[in-house]
């Protein structure tokens, strides 16, 4: 993984635990998964040649990056959603600045 997106993938990791530690309220809650399963997840996306991906819960969108990642070296797509308005529009932010990242 390109050291830009890694830098954002950490910075996202951190956020979600401070935010998590801060609150109790499960709907405010990231609830990132770990780094190593979204090192697992992208290998299986590879390793299954998948070209479409369907992930439920995007929150902040630091599992639909790792998801992406592996997906763009497969030829494949990330449909990802989330019912929270407010973890959309941060997922968004987010996956676009992935993009920039993935482009430095």
């Amino acid at each position: 993984m390109a050291e830009p997106l890694d830098t954002l993938l950490v910075e996202l990791e951190e956020f979600g635990k401070r935010n998590d530690a801060s609150t109790s309220e499960r709907p405010r809650r990231m609830l990132n998964i770990t780094r190593d399963t979204g090192e697992l997840l992208a290998v299986l996306v590879q390793a299954t040649l998948a070209r479409r991906v369907l992930e439920i819960g995007t929150s902040n969108g630091y599992s639909t990056i790792w998801l992406a990642w592996a997906a763009r070296h497969t030829g494949g797509r990330v449909t990802s959603i989330d019912r929270s308005a407010e973890k959309h529009r941060l997922a968004g932010i987010n996956l676009k600045e992935s993009l920039k990242k993935k482009a430095a």
